[in-house]
């Protein structure tokens, strides 16, 4: 039975969010590693300025210690192909290799890939931005295709105004709910992770003694008294 007008609304709401939240994630990633870096410069500056015998173990540059948990949301760098066909000729690429797929993903995939492959972008009226965006679609779209992941792949198709009408609407928006909660779900890990309380608790001297005392353990760093380490806190925000 085809969606209502009603029932794509609902899943470009839902879209929607998941798109504003994918950026807001992303952002917060940024800005812990941030964070996280600051910790290590400052833990290697102790470390330094601490030699033998107070330095118990050789530091690690491992960052996990402070972000708790590794982003899995990195992209590996991908070649497009170089052959241009005219807007009236494209072809869609290949169904991408890998498990079976549904019929709905494998048509799902074609529309994508209408809309979004380098070679057909030449020939739609859009800015640099929707450009650079359908870009990086086509190419998500291909990996999410090959890794079963028909939630991701959903939200792009919405995106893109490509709904399915032989999937049930509650069906659809389920995925697409799941996909949220994902992503607000890695924004409470960052929220709470030891990284983003450092950095956001920039006025909390006693908070973050306790933070740069955990990770110079953590480091194999025999720490400061506090007074060295309220010091060097407090000089870091002079910088």
């Amino acid at each position: 039975m085809p969606l209502t007008k009603r029932q794509k609304r609902r899943l470009l709401e839902v879209s929607k969010m998941i798109e504003s939240s994918n950026a807001v994630r992303d952002d917060m990633e940024e800005i812990q590693l941030e964070y996280a870096n600051e910790i290590n410069d400052v833990v290697e500056k102790i470390r330094q300025g601490d030699i033998e015998p107070k330095q118990i173990g050789q530091a690690s540059t491992d960052l996990s210690v402070y972000n708790d948990s590794p982003s899995s949301d990195s992209q590996e760098n991908k070649k497009s192909t170089n052959e241009h066909q005219s807007g009236a000729n494209f072809e869609p690429p290949e169904i991408p290799n890998g498990p079976d797929a549904p019929e709905w993903a494998k048509r799902l995939w074609k529309q994508i890939a209408k809309q979004c492959h380098p070679d057909r972008l030449s020939f739609q009226e859009l800015t640099a931005i929707q450009i650079a965006r359908r870009q990086a679609w086509f190419l998500e779209a291909r990996d999410l295709f090959q890794q079963q992941q028909w939630n991701k792949l959903l939200h792009i198709g919405v995106q893109l105004g490509e709904y399915i009408e032989d999937l049930p609407a509650a069906t659809q928006l389920d995925m697409l709910n799941r996909e949220y909660s994902g992503i607000t779900s890695k924004i409470e890990s960052i929220q709470s992770s030891m990284a983003w309380t450092w950095g956001t608790n920039w006025d909390n001297l006693e908070l973050r003694v306790k933070i740069l005392t955990a990770c110079l353990s953590a480091k194999g760093v025999k720490s400061p008294s506090r007074i060295e380490l309220i010091k060097t806190i407090v000089n870091l925000e002079t910088e």
